[in-house]
């Protein structure tokens, strides 16, 4: 890392940066309280971590703690020119906070690198938005991660701020220095001070025995934005834990003179609004665009909304114009960036560079069925099945949850005349993307073992009974993962999902049997899930998810 800062140093001598020395203040390592002690996930007392994970860590070698984090906070002046640094406007001021850890137990599963995010509040609670999009590839990586509340609106707002949702467990929090500062200016220390007690703590350890490396600073949509403005005014003066930064959906343009590399990334949504963003790419900077994915995606729902009703809280629902959430699996991307930076910042390899999405003034353009053109171009977008759109209109938070409309049967069998039309090319783009460094070999296998097995060229239609199995099945594969068993029960939903298609083809005692084959398959399903969670090897929260997807599609069956 030193290495690096040093090659960028020398760098921006040679290009006659006129930029005085800056010396970085020494970040406090704050006081650390914990781990505190929890109820079971869903005790009636809420005395327990508010999102708790609902995967079984023990299963994999992780554990979740929760830890208090207290001391003085500064507030500073981050409203300053692009590449200039802000300035201490007061310090001293109280706070206490949380600090949510998931990590390996075992020091030789951990892979040195700590993904430290920035929790998402604009719905008014902590958000652990980049753990549920990637949970699995932090497991399978060797990464710890660590969510961290920062801001006012996440401790406490009303109604969900945590000193509301549970005034037992988190009643001595604040980080308003008693109601005398609101504004979020103590968030930036707040957040370098916890970063700090990850990588050198003076007390309690958060990490266990685990040999942090590498800091990761990383946040999406409203946390970009405020990792953005402590890029912009505060690296120089604390941002010495942090060895690289991930804006993800999110923040202002970043200024180009640091010496840690910094990684954006965004979905198609976030184009028209990052217009003014766009930056090109520098040894330091990395810009991509993911083409047919949205500002909020299915992940989002599939970790949130059971959490949210567990323990107690309303989601924000809406009608859309369109069906929200494209199926373009952006997740994959957020992977490969996480082991880019890590090459970054330890050896100095670059990651590659990323075509834009097209676009014509703030107008993104499209082809002759709606999706965009150009940026990150994932299997299952540019091998299309339907509209996979960033774009989408109507109640709520609509804007940011795009839109899903698959094609009719009509234009799916003239693009797919047979089965091998259609898998192909998903192989060939899978392969592609891996090679041009945008997804990791393990994700572009799960992409072309779904379209081996899909029902795509087959002449087989899929109706709204089939489309909701399809669904259960990106379910089956996100709450089973820690079990072990998400192929094996995967396996039982893609057939049933073809034998619906096959069933809605061929009609009359024909469907009849496929039906009968589906109903024997999904619930032999359910009884299996019942199966794992009696063992204990799932939760109460991710059992109830499958058991009422297979339900669904039970009832729908003639």
């Amino acid at each position: 890392m030193q290495k690096l800062r040093s090659w960028a140093a020398v760098l921006l001598l040679a290009v006659g940066s006129s930029l005085s020395p800056v010396v970085a203040a020494a970040v406090p390592s704050p006081t650390v309280i914990g781990p505190v002690p929890s109820q079971p996930p869903g005790s009636a007392s809420r005395d327990y971590p508010w999102m708790s994970t609902l995967h079984k860590l023990a299963a994999v070698g992780y554990v979740e703690e929760e830890y208090f984090i207290e001391g003085t906070a500064s507030r500073y002046n981050t409203a300053v020119p692009l590449g200039t640094n802000g300035a201490v406007v007061s310090s001293g001021h109280p706070y206490r906070t949380r600090i949510l850890v998931r990590r390996p137990i075992s020091p030789w599963k951990f892979n040195g690198t700590v993904l430290a995010e920035w929790q998402n509040v604009t719905a008014g609670y902590d958000l652990d938005a980049m753990w549920g999009a990637s949970f699995e590839h932090v497991i399978r990586s060797g990464y710890a991660w660590v969510g961290i509340s920062a801001q006012r609106v996440g401790v406490q707002g009303t109604p969900n701020g945590l000193k509301n949702w549970s005034a037992t467990r988190y009643g001595s929090l604040d980080v308003t220095a008693g109601g005398t500062i609101v504004d979020d200016s103590l968030s930036y220390d707040i957040y370098a001070q916890a970063l700090q007690a990850l990588r050198h703590p003076t007390g309690v350890r958060p990490m266990g025995k685990l040999d942090v490396k590498r800091v990761m600073a990383i946040g999406a949509s409203q946390s970009a934005g405020r990792l953005a403005v402590f890029v912009n005014a505060l690296h120089p003066l604390i941002g010495d834990p942090v060895d690289a930064y991930l804006l993800f959906i999110g923040g202002a343009r970043v200024r180009s003179d640091l010496s840690v590399p910094i990684f954006k990334l965004i979905s198609e949504t976030d184009v028209p609004v990052q217009m003014a963003s766009r930056q090109p790419d520098t040894p330091l900077f990395r810009f991509w665009e993911v083409a047919g994915a949205s500002h909020s995606g299915r992940r989002t729902v599939l970790n949130s909304r059971p959490l949210l009703a567990r323990d107690g809280v309303a989601p924000t629902l809406g009608d859309c114009a369109r069906p929200p959430y494209p199926r373009v699996p952006m997740q994959h991307v957020i992977n490969a960036v996480y082991d880019h930076m890590v090459r970054w910042v330890r050896e100095g390899v670059q990651p590659p560079s990323a075509p834009p999405i097209v676009t014509e003034g703030a107008v993104i353009q499209r082809d002759a069925n709606g999706n965009a053109l150009g940026g990150i171009r994932l299997a299952e977008f540019a091998v299309p099945t339907a509209l996979n759109s960033g774009a989408n209109t109507g109640a709520a938070f609509c804007i940011l949850y795009g839109s899903y409309v698959p094609f009719e049967q009509s234009v799916i069998d003239q693009l797919y005349p047979t089965h091998g039309s259609y898998v192909v090319p998903v192989f060939n783009q899978a392969h592609d993307t891996v090679r041009d460094g945008y997804v990791v070999w393990q994700d572009a296998l799960r992409t072309k073992h779904l379209a081996a097995h899909s029902i795509v060229g087959l002449g087989a239609p899929c109706s709204a009974t089939c489309r909701a199995a399809q669904d259960l099945l990106e379910a089956s594969y996100f709450y089973l993962y820690t079990s072990g068993h998400d192929d094996e029960f995967a396996h039982k939903v893609i057939g049933a999902i073809k034998a619906i298609a096959r069933g809605e083809a061929s009609g009359g005692q024909s469907q009849v049997i496929a039906s009968r084959i589906a109903r024997h398959l999904l619930n032999d399903y359910v009884e299996d899930v019942q199966r794992l969670k009696a063992k204990g090897r799932l939760s109460q929260v991710s059992a109830n998810e499958l058991v009422n997807g297979a339900n669904a599609v039970l009832a729908a069956l003639p």
